[in-house]
Parts: C-alpha cells; structure tokens; sequence
C-alpha cells in the first residue's frame, strides 16, 4: 500500500481532531460548592511595625492625684445654708467622738451623763443620742453592755408623746468586748478593714465620724480645689438611701415585742406601692423629719393630698384624723421605747395599706403581715383598756367602719318633678 504523502497526513490529523470536537456535548451547568475545607496553617507572622511617635508632654507641676474627704465644714465656705440646715438633722449625730472629756454636742437633746461607773473620759465614741437612745463605746472601741441585766448601759431618751423614756436600760448583758461594726453606715468613708485609732474593738476605718456630706456626695477635694471642673456625686435613687436605711429587701420583716425591730427600719416600705418611689420625692435628706417637726414645719415636701386628692376628700366617719400619717403610717416601729398594749412604738412605718378585714399585725412567728391592720391603724387611739384618746371598739365596730373608709358617697337621685298636667280641650 503505497504511504500517504506528508501533507495527507496533515488533512488527516486535522479532519480526526474535527471529528472529536464535533461528538463532544455543550459544557453543563457548574454543581454545587463542595463542604468547606478545613482551616489551613496558619502562616508566618509579620515584622513589627515601627515605634510610634511620642504623645505631647504633660503641663509642668500637674499630676493626679486621687479626691480626699475634705469634711462638712469645707462644704459650708460654699454652700453655708444648706450645711446650717444639714447639721440640724441626725444624719452628722450618728456617731460622735468624746474630746477632751466633754460630750458631744446635738440640736435638740443632751447626753449628760455617760454609764454610771464611768467617766467621759472612759468613753471614746457615743452612737446615736439625737433622738432616741444613746449607747457607748469605751476606749478599747468595745460597746459598753454590763455584766448583768442590772447593769444600765443604754439611755432612752425621753419620748412625750408616749410618756415613756428618760431612763438607763440594759444593752446585751453579760456580752463582754463587744466589737462595734456599725461604721458602715455611721460613719464617712468607711473600709472594713483595718482598726480605727488601732482600737481593737472598732471593726474597720473611716475617714470621718458621723454620715457627713461626703458620705452621700463622694470625698470632695476635687470639687472643692475646681468646682466647675468637677462636680459631686448627686444621686436621687432610693437605692441610695436604702443601702443603710433599710436592712435589704425583705420577704418578711422581723418583729420583737410586739413593734418591727429598728433594724427593719423602711424595709417596710417594699411590701407595698410606695416602693415605685425614691425617697427624696417626700424626703429632703439635708433636713431629715425631727429638726422638721423641731420647727413645727412638714415632715415631708409632698403631701399626701397630691396623689391621693380623692381619698383626702372623702371620710366614712367625723370626725377623725385629717393627717394621713395618723392612721396609714403609725408608729409600729420601736426605735428605743414602745407600748405594745397601745401598739405604738417610737418611729413611723412606711406601710401605707391598711387592710380592713385584718385584725393583728403580726403572725405567730412575730413576723409583721405587709398591710397594716386594724389593731395598729385604730387602737393605737381605740385602745382596748380605755384609756386612749377614744372609745374602745370591738373587732366587728372597726371592721364595720374601716371597709369603704375613703369612698366616695353615692349621690342621692334629685326627686322626679311632677308631670304637667295636659290642659284641657277647649
């Protein structure tokens, strides 16, 4: 067979690879992405960048230096009126050191006296003494008990209203080196570590005696060097004051002798509505309630009246108490002296509800119920032995008069005018 020339070879090749071509199909859509794969090594770091420029220097002869407790009285250069009013309230008084021997200084009352067996210069400090009691540390920073419950070593003052008071009675006897851990809220600028004046029995340091202005608006050097550039801590949450007013928000509040212990103190204000309220909506913290009724002002810069305008226009019964705190926040709390007989103690409750139908305050466990009841609301005046400001009523005269207290009344129909009578055809 005779071989075909080269260029045969080529037109043949050629009309081969067009023949391929031609039996090959169209390219078809691209499939779906396969998984991911796993993450590769990483690779190599970079170099380090360059060092960056040096920042601009400081001024000369400025450097921070952290706000110091400065004290009321530097408070008072500049703000001379709201000091005067603030150290009238009992909010400097609650704790008060002995210097040179002499008592300490308050508003309204005086502390004449130390525990007897003691002199004032057996004394360090004196806790409280404003308004209601006084009790006293000696200079070891141990509060002063007494061996026995002869022993007298708190004083009561005296309470007018009650009759009671004006006396020495017995403070944990037979607890002997009874440390005072109580600066936390007594005192400015407390730490709990540490000793104060290295007096053992003092738990914890503070930078000043008594709660000062500092206490609630933060050390005030700073302030005080720049007032423009740096302003107090002004803070209006009830959170505030509660932090020492209030032993944390309680599911229930403990009861002794009849009356919520002092340490419940506005814990009960969270059993009821007021708890939506921050204090300072009734309360001035720079006066306080007693140097207010000292003065025979309000107790408080809002009324009642003015949330509650339909009930203080409405009384079941006359005459009665205008004065809403009377019967809605009575003195169910015992502070230094209370009567459980006339269920009055020495400091008002922030219960504000009074349930009709209930009749006692406390459970059998002696744990306070969240609304007021008829014993605390009316016998304090209805006292069951007679010898209250009022009659004595029974559980069913009360109840009867307490339910729909504050209704309103309901209107009397004006009679129906008499139909004209048609007149005659004529």
């Amino acid at each position: 067979m005779q071989r075909p020339y080269r260029g045969q070879e080529l037109i043949l090749f050629s009309l081969f690879i067009l023949l391929l071509a031609a039996c090959a199909g169209q390219e078809g859509q691209p499939g779906p992405a396969g998984p991911e794969g796993s993450q590769g090594i990483p690779g190599p770091a970079g170099q380090e960048g360059e060092q960056g420029l040096p920042g601009p220097a400081g001024q000369d002869g400025i450097s921070y230096a952290p706000p110091e407790f400065v004290g009321s009285q530097t408070c008072a250069e500049c703000h001379q009126e709201t000091y005067d009013t603030f150290m009238s309230s009992g909010h400097p008084h609650q704790l008060n050191a002995v210097v040179d021997g002499q008592p300490p200084d308050y508003p309204f009352t005086e502390i004449s006296d130390p525990p007897e067996g003691y002199t004032w210069d057996d004394i360090s400090y004196v806790i409280g003494g404003y308004n209601w009691k006084a009790r006293f540390i000696d200079q070891n920073g141990y509060l002063i008990t007494g061996s026995d419950t002869v022993t007298r070593t708190q004083y009561n003052l005296p309470n007018e209203s009650l009759e009671l008071g004006e006396e020495w009675v017995a403070y944990h006897p037979g607890e002997e080196e009874l440390p005072y851990d109580c600066g936390r809220c007594h005192t400015t600028g407390y730490l709990p570590q540490g000793n104060q004046d290295g007096r053992p029995g003092l738990i914890g340091t503070w930078a000043i005696d008594g709660v000062q202005c500092e206490a609630c608006h933060g050390p005030g050097s700073l302030h005080a060097g720049n007032p423009l550039a740096f302003q107090p801590d002004i803070n209006r949450d009830a959170q505030s004051c509660t932090e020492c007013h209030a032993g944390g928000v309680a599911a229930e509040i403990e009861a002794a002798n009849g009356l919520i212990s002092h340490h419940e103190s506005y814990t009960d204000l969270f059993q009821g509505k007021h708890a939506a309220l921050d204090c300072v909506v009734c309360h001035d913290p720079h006066t306080g309630v007693v140097q207010l009724r000292q003065m025979e002002q309000p107790a408080t810069q809002t009324a009642c009246e003015s949330c509650h305008f339909s009930e203080a226009q409405n009384f079941k019964l006359e005459p009665h108490p205008r004065q809403c705190v009377v019967c809605h926040m009575p003195h169910l709390i015992q502070n230094a002296v209370g009567d459980p007989e006339r269920f009055t103690g020495d400091f008002r409750t922030h219960m504000v509800s009074i349930d009709p139908t209930q009749i006692e305050q406390l459970t059998e466990d002696g744990i306070a119920l969240p609304q007021l009841s008829l014993n605390t609301t009316c016998r304090h005046c209805h006292v069951p032995a007679g010898d209250g400001f009022a009659s004595p009523k029974t559980d069913e005269e009360l109840m009867e008069a307490a339910v729909n207290y504050h209704l309103p009344p309901t209107p009397t129909p004006a009679p129906a005018e008499p139909a004209e009578e048609a007149a005659p055809e004529q």
